[in-house]
């Protein structure tokens, strides 16, 4: 998969903060416009339909249009002053809840702003020798059927691996330091010998309402590597 894939991005906006506030502007514009070519028609023609129509006058649209091209500006800089960071770190060891974790991912919120958890889902590859031995969805799949698909490649929680069931709700902690976050994944050797692939997908929302994704890659390339990787 292309590096790119990795990155942050932002897969929706609000309507309420920036949708509305541009068609609204959108209008006021149109509405300026009309007002400014009827002052220029003569007295007579303005007097013609559909030359009479009026919803606001010119120095009032004025007035509006100053205001909402004001309120999609601060919302701008605001977006990227409180957007979110979703950072992660992989490394080994140092999990508080797997005792032998030889791969552990931790998640947090380097950003300036809140990040609230819209969803999460995982995907799940078993390794060659592994790979018919039990049936794993294909695609992105939640917390639930991913917990099925570990177990079905002959897994035990708490012993080869940890999946935290972080629901929609949940906020992110807010913290520079990757490995200060909150730890996602925990896997042990039986883990990382059976699969080849667990990527996790989350989603979460600012305080703008702006909806931000990022995948992080659990296991890839392949695991049992004794130097941290950190994005």
């Amino acid at each position: 998969m292309e590096e790119s894939r990795w990155i942050q991005r932002r897969v929706s906006t609000s309507s309420k903060t920036l949708r509305l506030p541009r068609a609204l502007l959108s209008f006021a514009l149109v509405d300026l416009t009309w007002e400014i070519v009827k002052v220029n028609l003569s007295s007579h023609v303005r007097g013609d339909w559909p030359w009479r129509l009026t919803v606001l006058d010119a120095s009032t649209c004025a007035a509006v249009v100053a205001l909402l091209t004001g309120i999609i500006v601060t919302r701008s800089q605001l977006s990227q002053t409180m957007q979110p960071v979703l950072s992660w770190s992989g490394f080994e060891g140092r999990s508080h809840e797997l005792t032998d974790s030889l791969r552990t991912v931790s998640l947090a919120n380097a950003g300036g702003g809140r990040a609230v958890v819209r969803s999460v889902t995982y995907r799940i590859r078993a390794s060659g020798p592994y790979a018919g031995s039990a049936a794993i969805p294909s695609g992105w799949m939640p917390w639930r059927t991913a917990i099925d698909s570990l177990v079905a490649l002959g897994l035990d929680w708490d012993q080869d691996f940890f999946l935290l069931h972080l629901g929609s709700g949940a906020a992110l902690p807010m913290t520079s330091v990757g490995r200060e976050g909150m730890e996602l994944l925990a896997l042990g050797s039986n883990a990382l010998e059976r699969l080849a692939v667990l990527d996790i997908k989350i989603q979460v929302t600012d305080v703008l309402g702006d909806v931000h994704e990022r995948d992080l890659q659990g296991i890839r390339p392949l695991p049992r590597t004794r130097h941290s990787a950190s994005a």
